[in-house]
């Protein structure tokens, strides 16, 4: 029972291990507004269950906030709670992606896909965060992987935790049926067939229809409305607009090493062409294709709703497939393990891209954001030592926010938004996109450089008018 049970007790000490690694982290991009402040607002309404306030609400089910909140309830509001109450979550998407892998290939490579995925900087930097998509993640691979194994009760809860999540988790059980209705085709199309899949999807399409319908009455609005913070996300893109997010929208498929991993997979396409026709195989390519085809609408319609996080259900996806060729393919078992560590190397590797100043990074989607937050402490240091007032000192997103929000430290003192006319003092850094190099320029040629640090590869300056 003790040998059956190593591998899963591993593979949760592991994750044990990251969390105590990562458990005073704070919290950090779009996490302090899904995490930090959805929790704080149900913390301190006692638990009742009441609609966000509209600078916080991005009419996403607001589930995960809530659960954060109940962590907080009874273990007390500190990092470490939150980071522990994603725990159970990051050592099931181990064991299932170990579960999975050994189905791809046999014991000896189910390890190989759990470090694949976790190689991957997206998965890897959520981890690293208090945030919906590791649960997302989680509930994702969970239908998956019963879907396969015929468990339609563990199906069921994996659509239902998909649809509570977010809508974007919607859009995933979404992707979901489609598929299912496309492996099976055309016998899932008859009522027998249809009901059982009905019943699986029930649970899920109801709480999304529940909550959508008490969002709309409570709010008067679904999705976003004129005067949310995130309006300008959501307006449409038309003309070069759309063939920019198309762009992006390839980018986002390519960056942070996963470029490598689609190299491999057309190499094994070339080599093995007849696999196509085997439809244990196929079924692969069908998930992947159903997630592209629901996940990426948004990200082309609208002006800017493309963040790397958003598609981590459809690289996982991928993962799956270049692993299940890998170890199906007629290689020398050598060659395999070469393939395998090249793709450990190229995502692992992801982890350190810097883009030059001037193109936008995803900082939550990369393990290198992690030294921005003891730059940030250092920052704030010299800021306390020099007397210097919040107030007076413009910023940009995440830095927008209170230290309650980030530590939880109660500190209600913010930032200023960035305005140069208002401004005695600007705070920037490489990790806020809402810098151009016009401000750069007008920062440089106009204000006075008071004080710089850097520390692999993130830098942060303080200017002085």
């Amino acid at each position: 029972m003790i040998h059956r049970l190593a591998p899963y007790l591993v593979l949760a000490a592991c994750m044990a291990g990251w969390t105590a690694f990562v458990q005073h982290d704070p919290f950090f991009w779009d996490t302090v507004q899904l995490g930090s402040k959805h929790a704080h607002h149900f913390y301190e309404n006692a638990l009742r269950w009441t609609p966000l306030p509209t600078q916080m609400d991005s009419g996403h089910p607001p589930v995960f906030g809530y659960y954060i909140a109940v962590v907080w309830t009874f273990f007390g509001k500190t990092l470490p709670a939150g980071h522990w109450a994603t725990f159970p979550f990051l050592a099931g998407i181990a064991i299932l992606l170990y579960r999975l892998g050994e189905q791809f290939g046999g014991k000896d490579w189910g390890p190989g896909l759990v470090l694949l995925a976790f190689f991957d900087p997206v998965l890897a930097a959520q981890s690293a965060l208090v945030g919906p998509d590791i649960p997302l993640a989680f509930f994702f691979l969970l239908a998956v992987f019963s879907f396969l194994n015929q468990r339609p009760v563990l199906a069921t809860l994996g659509i239902l935790g998909l649809c509570a999540i977010s809508m974007r988790g919607m859009m995933t059980a979404g992707a979901l049926l489609a598929w299912q209705l496309a492996i099976g085709w055309p016998h899932s199309l008859r009522l027998p067939a249809l009901l059982r899949t009905g019943l699986v999807f029930l649970p899920g399409v109801v709480f999304a229809a529940g909550f959508l319908w008490w969002h709309h009455q409570a709010t008067g609005w679904t999705g976003f409305h004129a005067d949310s913070p995130w309006a300008a996300a959501f307006q449409p893109a038309r003309d070069s607009a759309l063939l920019k997010n198309l762009l992006v929208l390839g980018w986002r498929w390519t960056d942070l090493g996963r470029i490598v991993e689609w190299l491999v997979l057309g190499v094994l396409f070339v080599r093995l062409p007849w696999r196509l026709l085997d439809r244990k195989w196929f079924q692969w390519v069908l998930l992947l294709a159903a997630l592209v085809l629901f996940l990426s609408p948004s990200a082309l319609l609208y002006h800017n709703l493309s963040a790397h996080r958003y598609f981590l259900p459809a690289f996982l996806a991928l993962h799956m497939l270049v692993y299940i060729l890998v170890c199906r393919a007629d290689l020398a078992p050598l060659r395999k393990k070469g393939l395998v560590l090249l793709l450990f190397l190229a995502l692992g590797t992801g982890n350190c891209w810097i883009y030059p100043r001037g193109i936008s990074m995803d900082w939550d989607s990369t393990l290198a954001h992690r030294p921005y937050h003891r730059l940030r402490a250092e920052m704030l240091d010299f800021i306390e030592q020099e007397k210097i007032p919040y107030s007076g000192i413009g910023t940009a997103f995440p830095n927008v926010n209170t230290g309650e929000h980030l530590f939880l430290n109660g500190d209600q003192r913010v930032f200023a938004e960035k305005d140069f006319r208002q401004n005695r003092f600007v705070l920037t850094s490489n990790v806020f996109n809402d810098f151009s190099e016009t401000d750069y320029d007008v920062l440089e040629r106009e204000w006075v450089l008071v004080k710089r640090m850097k520390r692999h590869g993130v830098w942060m300056e303080l200017y002085q008018k």
